[in-house]
């Protein structure tokens, strides 16, 4: 009953060298494991933060989309194995309008490594490119790391801000020699404030050239009118060169209180070589959660397309609607000025028809008073004739009774004279001749003046149906 307990206690103490390197194995792997999948997703997550244009680096393209087909590709010359695509769009703003210039960087694959939007003219003084910043530091959700140009006179100020991991370092003297010739030094992603690296290079400003890690860049020059230029750029520069291999830097970061316990028993290292493979099997699901985020971004970049279009369908549709309101407008502001000018027109004819009344009327009035006069001065002379003719009747009545007054014998000579004596029957044909006559022109003036009259009342007619 006593031999066993050392053959136990010796078999514990051998089982638990074995399983201590077991466990520093399985510790290490999984330490590898951890710090790879928190790298590669940090860095996803990290890219995903950083777009432009709404696309972000580290997301997938969509090669079907309709913003990806606005853009004019071909291979780079600088970085072997990607494809360059760029685009330009001219567009307006409140304070005139400006070309956009887009430039993108993706892998073969449709990995986006490098988003680009560049504007000239852009409307900024130094108040609101402070405030241009901090919108962008909210969005980002980080605190920027600014620097600004040496000023020199008569250029713009710029500045240039910088948000996560990027890092910009200033371009050798030789390759800002090489662009003040006006040739691409390549030298990978360059930026300066000018936007303009050949009068950089002339003038003795900073040239910076792209590395570091994902991040996003702002960069922005104004002069003292407030006109200048900007640039954005979303980047992920690692992803412009194979990546090295983690694994010998993870061992070396490995806790060294284990490696005296690894040389200790070396009988184990068959033990110690399973963990690869075991690694392997941990790094393939980790490849094959990083392939399923990938995808699942590319839905949602699909979605966020799809969206962009539908609002740049509502937009369009909203310029028609304002369009066609603009146009009926217009239309009722001609039919207006139509309407205007017809009523001008209109009262301008009725005018002219009532002074024509006026005129016609002033004339009939003339007519009147002369027809009136002429009427007047008929029946005065109708009534001086009658008048005279009857003074003179009686004068002539007066005379013949005067003549044969000294007659003596009136039996006889009284019956003769009433019937045989000429002379009493003379005078009533005169006066029967006399009466015809002023008769005969008292109807002739009695029918010019009813064909006055009747002219009259037509003419007064006439006006009234013109009015």
């Amino acid at each position: 009953m006593s031999d066993p307990a050392p053959t136990t206690h010796g078999f514990n103490v051998g089982n638990d060298r074995r399983v201590r390197p077991r466990i520093a194995a399985a510790t290490m792997t999984t330490a590898i494991v951890i710090l790879a999948y928190v790298a590669l997703y940090g860095n996803a997550i990290a890219a995903a933060e950083y777009a432009v244009d709404g696309l972000a680096v580290g997301t997938q393209l969509n090669f079907t989309s309709a913003s990806y087909r606005e853009y004019k590709c071909s291979p780079s010359e600088q970085f072997d194995g990607l494809t360059w695509c760029q685009k330009t769009r001219t567009d307006k703003a409140r304070r005139g309008s400006y070309i956009a210039a887009y430039s993108l960087l993706h892998s073969r694959d449709g990995n986006i490594l490098y988003i680009n939007r560049s504007q000239e003219p852009a409307f900024f003084n130094s108040k609101e490119a402070e405030i241009n910043i901090q919108q962008y530091s909210r969005r980002i959700g980080e605190s920027p790391r600014i620097m600004k140009m040496p000023h020199r006179s008569g250029l713009p100020d710029g500045l240039i801000a910088v948000w996560g991991k990027v890092t910009l370092e200033p371009l050798d003297q030789e390759s800002i020699k090489i662009l003040a010739g006006g040739k691409n030094p390549k030298k990978g992603l360059l930026i300066d404030y000018l936007r303009n690296f050949a009068r950089s290079a002339k003038e003795g400003l900073p040239i910076y050239r792209v590395d570091g890690g994902p991040g996003f860049i702002w960069a922005t020059s104004f002069d003292q009118k407030g006109r200048g230029t900007l640039r954005l750029a979303a980047v992920e520069v690692s992803g412009f060169s194979q990546p090295p291999d983690p694994a010998p830097v993870v061992v070396q970061t490995a806790a060294p209180a284990h490696q005296e316990e690894l040389q200790v028993a070396p009988a184990h290292q068959e033990e110690l070589q399973a963990a690869p493979a075991h690694q392997e099997e941990l790094q393939s699901e980790l490849n094959q959660t990083i392939e399923k985020l990938q995808a699942e971004l590319a839905v949602s970049i699909n979605k966020i397309a799809d969206l962009e279009k539908a609002k740049s369908d509502a937009e369009r549709t909203i310029k028609e609607a304002e369009q066609a309101k603009l146009s009926a407008e217009n239309a009722k502001q001609e039919v207006e000025q139509t309407r205007i000018a017809e009523k001008m027109t209109a009262d301008a004819l009725v005018a002219q028809l009532r002074a024509n009344k006026a005129a016609a009327g002033a004339k009939i009035s003339r007519w009147e008073i002369a027809l009136y006069g002429s009427v007047g001065g008929l029946l005065v002379v109708l009534t001086s004739s009658a008048i005279g003719f009857f003074i003179n009747r009686r004068k002539a009545s007066v005379s013949k009774q005067s003549v044969g007054g000294p007659r003596t014998n009136p039996i006889k000579g009284s019956a003769p004279q009433c019937q045989n004596s000429p002379e009493p029957s003379a005078l009533p044909l005169g006066i029967a001749i006399s009466e015809a006559a002023f008769e005969r022109d008292l109807e002739e003036e009695v029918a010019t003046i009813n064909a006055a009259q009747t002219r009259a009342v037509r003419t007064d007619c006439l006006t009234q149906h013109l009015s």
